[in-house]
């Protein structure tokens, strides 16, 4: 049957106008497409126009959007009060002949195939194409099978689904304890008996009595650099120069670039340098990467997103360097500057305050932290590889069930 066949409804919300107080709450794709309802940042609406309004059993669409879009979920609330905007489509069935919760299991391991197929129109917009969609054919069965079918994945998924919030949670705790072992190792030393003194750093507090206050700008050098057009393939294509942007920049140690630039990039586009090894590289804006840090392990070149740090070794350990400003991101996010994205500058980076012990006291945190961290890292790793097993046994299972592979 084709799409709409199955479904007796099929419509795109509205443009909602936004307002500070409203009971209309707006359902657009930030809302669902994590999986889960999330209220945390929901927006209102004085727009209470039916052929938006979202009903228990409706199928939601992520519509438009690279990363996003076909993105599914099965509205399961009693909570009349949700309107789509216009991003998002709403699949109903009103006469109770198919289940948009079998649907939404079909399209749940869909994702891949919505984006390479119903997003394709004549002008090539990454946007749910209507037409696709209403022509789409699946093979369906009877509402008894539907039902049996929704009955089994919701008790089987569900088991899963609880298996890895366990494990995301375990994650999580993991995450903090490192978080937490830095921030004590790189504000308190490793020496629990040692005295302390008022570092005058508000978000630091005590320090040792022998450490330092400096400024970042007093133990290295810092720069940035660019990015080549990628309208130009000639500064990529067989390029040999190494080149970072800030998706490489995770709190981590950058063991391999994102892209290789050519020498003519390098001869032609201003701003292009080489960075030695273990130069600190900074996030200084970007969507969900602003603050992060990371430590370069080869000589490279970065975009104009990081902020590098060249480390004069007689000065500082660049490893707790690296550590440092992990420990302090949030401080130093809290301190950018900008309206709806939040930007740091090399200046503000430049003058930031830290803390700072003789040298051979650096290295020896920053071997503590390496051993740590490694251990907590191995750890999260295997979570995450435990999550991700799971997870295709989801997948696995679901295909398996709607395709009648399974039988229930």
């Amino acid at each position: 049957m084709r799409i709409k066949e199955i479904c007796d409804y099929i419509s795109r919300g509205i443009t909602p106008d936004y307002v500070d107080e409203s009971p209309y709450k707006v359902m657009n794709q930030a809302t669902f497409s994590k999986g889960w309802l999330d209220e945390s940042g929901v927006r209102y609406t004085s727009k209470s126009v039916r052929d938006a309004q979202i009903r228990k059993g409706d199928l939601l669409m992520a519509s438009t959007g690279g990363g996003v879009l076909g993105k599914v979920f099965y509205f399961d609330s009693d909570d009349d009060n949700f309107y789509a905007d216009s991003h998002v489509s709403i699949l109903r069935n009103k006469r109770g002949t198919n289940l948009m919760k079998y649907l939404y299991y079909f399209f749940s391991i869909r994702y891949d195939e919505i984006n390479a197929t119903l997003v394709k129109g004549s002008t090539n917009q990454t946007e749910l194409q209507r037409n696709y969609l209403l022509a789409y054919e699946i093979d369906i069965p009877f509402l008894l099978e539907q039902q049996s079918i929704v009955d089994y994945l919701d008790v089987k998924t569900g088991a899963i689904e609880k298996r890895i919030e366990l494990l995301e949670k375990k994650r999580e705790v993991y995450a903090r304890l490192k978080k937490s072992t830095i921030h004590q190792a790189v504000t308190r030393g490793l020496n629990p008996d040692v005295q302390l003194k008022d570092s005058g750093i508000e978000w630091i507090g005590m320090i040792p009595e022998h450490w330092e206050v400096k400024r970042v700008k007093e133990i290295g050098i810092l720069g940035s650099g660019t990015t080549p057009s990628t309208k130009k393939d000639y500064y990529y294509n067989n390029g040999k120069h190494p080149w970072i942007n800030t998706g490489c920049v995770q709190d981590c140690i950058i063991l391999e670039p994102a892209d290789y630039i050519t020498d003519l990039a390098m001869k032609e586009c201003s701003g292009l340098e080489y960075y030695p090894k273990e130069t600190i590289l900074v996030a200084m804006y970007g969507g969900g990467t602003i603050g992060n840090v990371g430590i370069m392990q080869f000589p490279s070149t970065i975009n104009q997103a990081c902020c590098a740090i060249s480390v004069n070794k007689k000065k500082a350990v660049p490893r707790y360097i690296f550590y440092l400003l992990i420990s302090l991101k949030k401080w130093v996010v809290s301190n950018g500057f900008g309206g709806t994205q939040i930007n740091l500058s090399q200046g503000q980076i430049a003058n930031m305050k830290f803390v700072l012990p003789p040298l051979s006291e650096q290295q020896a945190i920053a071997n503590y932290l390496d051993d740590k961290c490694s251990k907590i890292d191995a750890a999260i790793e295997n979570i995450e590889k435990q999550i991700d097993t799971l997870k295709r046994l989801k997948r696995s299972l679901i295909n398996e069930v709607v395709t009648g592979q399974r039988a229930v």
